[in-house]
């Protein structure tokens, strides 16, 4: 793996530049290892590599929250909070050893199958599986196979993300005034604006399903917040 270990520092600080989709158009400062590096390590460490689709295709069991499905974002909190594959928990690959004892206490099973990464071919994210092998993992597998997830979904957010997309005219639209969006359809606002999907973490499965309706009326900028609406205007 000192092929991979190599890459890891000149990539984390260019991933630190790295975005949630709509928030921020920044990119990598330094070029990414080309997919084929990345795609060959992964099938190094014995990890198969799946895509959007075929996340996609486990995301029911993702918002429903089973526990046999679970994803993990490698980025820096600060990328994470402006854009994630819904339901994905942050464990920053370069505070691994700190962050992981909050992971632990999840009480995720060793055999859930786990996904690392946002569809970007990404060393930060084999780094994570690296980490998480050692700790008796068994399911990992590498989202590293475009597209990136939010050029294709609506996607989620965290207080802060959500905060900078107010201050950037994101509209929001609070799921506790408009539970069935007849007014936001009504309104037919800009189709480019940034839409963030606003509801109570305790009805997160309904908001969920509220983003994909927004996203599926061609609002392509699509965020879903679990929370409360007061902390984000």
């Amino acid at each position: 793996m000192k092929h991979i270990d190599s890459l890891l520092l000149p990539v984390a600080l260019s991933l630190s530049m790295a975005h949630g989709f709509a928030l921020a158009q920044s990119e990598p400062t330094i070029a990414l290892p080309p997919a084929e590096v990345i795609l060959k390590a992964a099938a190094d460490m014995g990890v198969q590599a799946v895509d959007s689709a075929y996340v996609m295709a486990k995301l029911p069991q993702l918002l429903e929250r089973s526990g046999k499905v679970f994803v993990i974002d490698a980025r820096p909190s600060r990328n994470y909070d402006e854009g994630h594959v819904p339901t994905a928990y942050n464990i920053y690959d370069a505070k691994f050893k700190l962050l992981y004892p909050d992971f632990e206490k999840l009480g995720i099973a060793k055999d859930a199958e786990i996904f690392l990464g946002i569809g970007r071919p990404c060393p930060m994210s084999l780094n994570n599986i690296k980490m998480l092998k050692e700790k008796g993992y068994t399911n990992l597998k590498a989202f590293v196979k475009g597209p990136v997830y939010f050029e294709k979904n609506y996607f989620e957010v965290t207080v802060k993300g959500a905060k900078k997309g107010v201050g950037n005219g994101a509209i929001v639209v609070n799921l506790k005034d408009d539970p069935d969006l007849s007014k936001f359809l009504a309104a037919n606002a800009q189709k480019d604006k940034l839409i963030v999907v606003a509801g109570a973490k305790a009805s997160a499965l309904a908001n969920y399903a509220a983003a994909a309706k927004v996203y599926g009326a061609g609002y392509m900028k699509t965020a879903v917040f679990n929370g409360d609406i007061a902390e984000i205007q």
